[in-house]
């Protein structure tokens, strides 16, 4: 079941949304919606539901829309977040936490349903991406894809490093030097990228692969993934490939007309 969220402290406009989620939902049966009128209800609602999407009013009050958000991100990192809003343009604040779309109340029937539309069918598409098999401390562990922030060659299997939001949520613990546990997959680098490439992954270099999701600065030979201080090399072999799986990834987030 997909539980999906709509908050917004206007009845009216929490009642016009659900009606057009309700209107584009591709499988009916298999999806619920919760409305709230409050970032402070939401959030404690979270506490027991495990939502596949979020729809999100910016203006409220006592708690506004980004930083509801941004207590949403601190407790789950996977959610897909869809910002909803009459008057108010983004913000870098916004952006940090990683809205898949940014709809306008005053936008068109037409442009709204296909937003709406697109954000419904990536949290089918999210929901259908492998779980990856991973160990950690000899114990197993099952990754989303969207933990993942990139897997590099290592030894004769490959390391994961996971976003600082989900190192919280799996319960992983520094040791007293404050170093992370290595986390492995018994895979090969190219086996994995097979299986993730269509849900956002590229494969800049032979030893390792990035997650797009996390990508914040990108040149044609190096890029920069959020929470991480290195930078990473983009070979010639790789690029042609890389930049045309960025370029899909990027239009399918911010298409023609959205932020």
């Amino acid at each position: 079941m997909f539980e999906i969220a709509v908050c917004d402290d206007n009845a009216l406009d929490r009642k016009s949304l659900i009606e057009r989620i309700e209107k584009n939902m591709p499988e009916p049966e298999s999806m619920r919606i919760h409305e709230y009128d409050s970032g402070k209800s939401l959030l404690n609602s979270i506490k027991g539901i495990r939502f596949s999407i979020i729809f999100l009013d910016i203006q409220m009050g006592e708690l506004s829309g980004e930083e509801t958000a941004i207590r949403i991100r601190e407790m789950d990192n996977n959610v897909i977040l869809v910002f909803n809003t009459g008057f108010v343009e983004p913000s870098p604040r916004s952006f940090e936490v990683q809205p898949y779309r940014y709809i306008m109340k005053n936008m068109a029937a037409d442009v709204m349903d296909r937003y709406i539309k697109d954000a419904l069918k990536r949290m089918i598409e999210f929901s259908q991406a492998p779980l990856m098999k991973a160990s950690v401390n000899r114990e197993m562990l099952f990754l989303k894809a969207d933990d993942i922030v990139y897997i590099e060659k290592y030894k004769k299997s490959t390391r994961v490093y996971i976003s600082e939001n989900a190192i919280k949520i799996y319960g992983i613990k520094a040791d007293h030097n404050g170093q992370l546990p290595d986390i492995r997959i018994q895979e090969k680098l190219e086996s994995i990228y097979e299986k993730l490439m269509v849900y956002g992954f590229g494969y800049p270099h032979d030893s390792f692969l990035i997650n797009f999701k996390y990508l914040i600065y990108c040149t044609g030979k190096a890029l920069k993934l959020k929470d991480v201080d290195c930078m990473f090399p983009i070979t010639r072999s790789k690029a042609v490939e890389f930049n045309k799986l960025k370029q899909e990834f990027m239009l399918s987030k911010y298409k023609e007309g959205e932020l």
